[in-house]
């Protein structure tokens, strides 16, 4: 007899998965899928109600965020709709089970003043000073920067091939194919890569298995990777390892706030931002397909480093818009313009003109004098 149980209908889930998603991806699933399995695994699969749901979910939330609770919901809603499709159940109790609202953490860039102190903290181990310099300068994934060799390395073009990332200990390919791509390195790029040569660049080239993107086939490639671990004396052989035989050590030396090294890629898009660099250069830089993920994760304001861009505005526009200050010439000129323009019921009383301002007024603008000859001359006519 078939085993009904939500057990049983979770380990099938696993295994139809294997093949299907990146090893980090499994290895997630399979942690939850024991939750699950501890939970309600005895249940029958068509004992379970929407209400049951309700429930697991309340327990959920009193130790996982909202993220981890929607992804337990991918695999309750494969099992039951794979017992809905079996007939075993003919109401799927996840149906109106909507998924929760995730709140997404802010980038957390490192300051030009902070990248300053760490780039003059001293180290014992420089090729991972020289892994986070190289980050920061070229905005590269901590999974693709611990993967590059010296073979995608082009020093006379300054440019760099991205081919393949370290997830978890397994070399792989980038899983979308805009990853994949060439990345401009700038001239003090180039001088980090020139150093670290010095330290790794006479190794060996060792075979390395890479997974593909179909998470099945894997490819053995000859590589001389850049960045080793000195602790080791081998490469770092995950972002978790960088963190914690280097990063988090390197930052409290330094006395800078503690950030994963993830932040070495938010720290070069929000900077080039600031600096006023292309969106659209930026994204091709860092592997994305369009300007809308610059935009929504890595758009950081750097306020304590942004250009005066008011001043630059200023001086974009200075000579046009500004006005000049009139002189006290200019003024009792457009005092007395006025005075000529007025009602023939103004009295040579509203006129308060010293001898020295009447003086000054007729130099500067000669043409009033003929103009008031002309209208004594008209006010003699007429009487």
């Amino acid at each position: 007899m078939k085993d009904l149980t939500v057990s049983n209908y979770v380990k099938q889930y696993l295994s139809s998965r294997v093949h299907e998603v990146a090893p980090s991806t499994l290895r997630s699933e399979r942690c939850k899928a024991s939750k699950i399995i501890k939970l309600i695994g005895q249940r029958y699969i068509d004992s379970v109600t929407h209400s049951d749901i309700i429930q697991l979910r309340q327990k959920l939330h009193k130790s996982y965020a909202n993220k981890s609770i929607n992804e337990f919901y991918i695999i309750l809603r494969a099992i039951f709709n794979n017992a809905f499709r079996d007939g075993v159940i003919t109401r799927n109790p996840m149906d109106g089970v909507q998924n929760l609202k995730v709140c997404h953490s802010e980038p957390n860039p490192f300051t030009r003043t902070e990248l300053t102190a760490l780039a003059q903290t001293k180290v014992l181990c420089s090729s991972g000073k020289n892994a986070f310099q190289f980050g920061v300068l070229t905005g590269l994934r901590i999974s693709e920067l611990l993967a590059i060799s010296w073979e995608d390395i082009d020093f006379i073009n300054a440019k760099l091939k991205v081919k393949i990332a370290l997830v978890d200990k397994q070399y792989k390919t980038p899983k979308t194919p805009g990853s994949q791509r060439t990345v401009e390195l700038c001239a003090s790029a180039i001088s980090i890569l020139t150093q670290q040569k010095l330290i790794t660049g006479h190794r060996k080239a060792r075979k390395i298995s890479v997974l593909q993107r179909d998470n099945k086939t894997k490819k053995i490639e000859n590589l001389s990777l850049v960045f080793y671990n000195t602790q080791t004396n081998q490469p770092f052989i995950s972002a978790k390892q960088f963190n914690k035989t280097f990063f988090t050590p390197f930052l409290a030396t330094a006395e800078v706030k503690h950030r994963g090294a993830g932040q070495l890629r938010h720290t070069f898009a929000s900077q080039a931002l600031t600096s006023g660099i292309s969106k659209e250069w930026l994204a091709r830089q860092m592997g994305h397909e369009s300007t809308a993920m610059i935009d929504i994760h890595y758009a950081r304001w750097m306020c304590a480093d942004a250009p005066d861009f008011v001043n630059k505005v200023e001086q974009q526009f200075s000579g046009i818009f500004t006005p000049k200050q009139p002189d006290e010439s200019i003024a009792v000129v457009e005092n007395t313009s006025d005075l000529t323009t007025t009602s023939n019921t103004v009295s040579n009383a509203d006129i308060q003109l010293t001898e020295q301002q009447i003086s000054q007024l007729l130099l500067s603008h000669p043409h009033l004098i003929t103009q008031h000859l002309k209208m004594l001359l008209s006010h003699s006519v007429g009487g």
